[in-house]
């Protein structure tokens, strides 16, 4: 029998990870994000998977400001107060190897492994931001190349036969601004729509002219930005808005537009998504077993995503859309 302050060796469990190498891991990952480079980041160290992270909303005054009478008092209002609510859970994928495998590999099999954790990594928080956005309350619908609808339920009621032009651009920008939809205060005010590959090829085909007049101080600065016109900048996809990623599931099912000539995009303005992160994604070694022979890498992520307004007198985002 052991005595007390024995430790079997095999029974313990853990990870090793290297600061260094997940700080270039997530440098690596940020520029190939699409939707991520749009969130709110609300911290929530100390947090643990299932649990909840709550933050404050202020939405515009209640009554408007108005003329005073002299001898009356000044006017007062409120500004209603929510409460935002998201969950906190576990994402992650491992490769495993074998110490033979790395000993007899001609190339760096770490590296190997590590790129193609990072193309998941990128696609899995990717695609859980985008089932956020397509929670939001607008939808817009081409019936022709120069008509649209919108619907404010959440749900598109007509099939969308026209491709992404110019003028479907002018009237999803003015929807936004009609509802007084703050626009990127980083990006000089502009809005900002992410376009499928699809989408987007009906857009240069109608406007491919117009960037020649863009501004000389214009610059690209967003992480798959291809142009900007009409207040917007374009931001080019090639996964969220292409494939529907359920996390749960570990799949992502190609979308289909029957009889359309697109495929999904978001235009917004800001806020859009709250992040709350415990742990920030990282690379994890796993712990070697069975007397070094067996090996493998992780990357892991814990925290989750909301819609930061939910309702639609505050909506932010509005969806190029068709019917199921």
């Amino acid at each position: 029998m052991a005595s007390t302050g024995e430790m079997l060796w095999s029974t313990q469990s853990g990870y090793l990870t290297n600061n260094k190498l997940n700080k270039d891991f997530r440098k690596a990952a940020q520029p190939l994000m699409r939707f991520r480079q749009f969130v709110g980041l609300k911290e929530a160290f100390g947090k643990n998977q299932g649990e909840s992270v709550n933050w404050l909303k202020v939405s515009n005054v209640s009554t408007y400001g108005g003329k005073l009478t002299e001898t009356n008092t000044m006017h007062e209002t409120k500004q209603p107060l929510s409460w935002g609510t998201l969950t906190v859970d576990e994402y992650g994928n491992a490769i495993p190897f074998t110490f033979k495998v790395e000993a007899l590999s001609e190339f760096d099999l770490k590296a190997i492994i590590r790129e193609g954790l990072l193309d998941d990594c990128v696609k899995c928080i990717d695609g859980e931001i985008e089932r956020k956005f397509n929670e939001a309350k607008l939808r817009y619908v081409g019936g022709s190349t120069t008509s649209g609808t919108v619907t404010t339920n959440g749900t598109a009621t007509g099939t969308n036969t026209s491709s992404f032009n110019a003028y479907h651009v002018r009237k999803m920008v003015q929807e936004l601004k009609k509802r007084n939809v703050p626009g990127w205060a980083g990006l000089g005010g502009d809005y900002v729509a992410i376009l499928s590959l699809e989408a987007l090829e009906g857009l240069y085909a109608d406007v491919e002219d117009i960037w020649q007049y863009t501004e000389s101080g214009y610059k690209k600065i967003l992480a798959g930005e291809v142009g900007r016109y009409y207040g917007c900048r374009f931001i080019e996809d090639t996964f969220a808005t292409r494939y529907t990623y359920d996390s749960t599931a570990r799949t992502a099912t190609a979308k289909s537009w029957s009889g359309a000539k697109s495929l999904d995009g978001y235009m917004f303005g800001s806020p859009t998504i709250r992040e709350a992160i415990v742990i920030p994604e990282e690379i994890r070694l796993k712990v070697t077993t069975d007397y070094g022979r067996s090996k493998g890498i992780a990357w892991y992520f814990l925290g989750g995503w909301a819609l930061e307004w939910d309702t639609i007198d505050d909506t932010r985002i509005i969806k190029w859309d068709t019917k199921a």
